[in-house]
């Protein structure tokens, strides 16, 4: 089964992408960019995992990993729908301080409430929830890599974030750190 067969993680998908792309409008000026990371590239890589059939998939016609069932495709729909409530918890008490680059914002402010109490990043957790939950539905080796490139991705980009955050508000930056252990997974990243 590919996602585009499964309506509930169809629905979180398209949740995910109109919420990011109607609160795209709504941000504060840029006062520094890091480098040239657009993030666009990641998302656009995403949405055509996410939606594209299993003929169209690199790897379709090999190798299965699994076989889809009645329970599993339970578990990925919660996993899904869990990823797409925590991104876009965190996307909405980040607010106006969000974009997809990574860049610090005129009068930026650093969010500690929310999902921001438990993990430094909380919508790339929901992210690879989602990719997670996606991946399982795929059941090939497509999935664990787009998987893969997610996680590697994600912490990359939160590694140039936290450089910059570390640069303009270093001490409340460090004691948020220290008091928020988990960058994207708890216990693991």
């Amino acid at each position: 089964m590919s996602p585009n067969e499964d309506p509930v993680i169809a629905l979180c998908w398209v949740i995910f992408f109109v919420v990011w792309i109607v609160s795209a409008f709504f941000t504060k000026p840029t006062a520094e960019r890091a480098g040239m990371w657009t993030g666009w590239g990641f998302w656009v890589t995403v949405a055509v995992f996410m939606f594209a059939r299993r003929s169209a998939q690199p790897f379709s016609p090999g190798i299965v990993l699994w076989h889809v069932t009645p329970t599993l495709r339970i578990v990925a729909d919660a996993i899904t729908g869990a990823g797409v409530f925590v991104a876009v918890w965190a996307r909405a008490v980040l607010g106006r301080n969000w974009s997809a680059n990574v860049v610090f914002k005129q009068q930026h402010e650093l969010i500690e409430r929310g999902p921001y109490r438990f993990v430094r990043h909380p919508i790339y957790t929901g992210v690879i929830l989602m990719v997670l939950g996606t991946a399982i539905t795929v059941g090939r080796i497509v999935g664990v890599i787009v998987v893969g490139v997610s996680i590697i991705g994600l912490s990359v980009k939160a590694h140039r974030e936290e450089r910059l955050l570390t640069k303009h508000l270093p001490e409340a930056y460090r004691r948020y750190r220290a008091r928020v252990r988990a960058a994207i997974i708890p216990f693991v990243i």
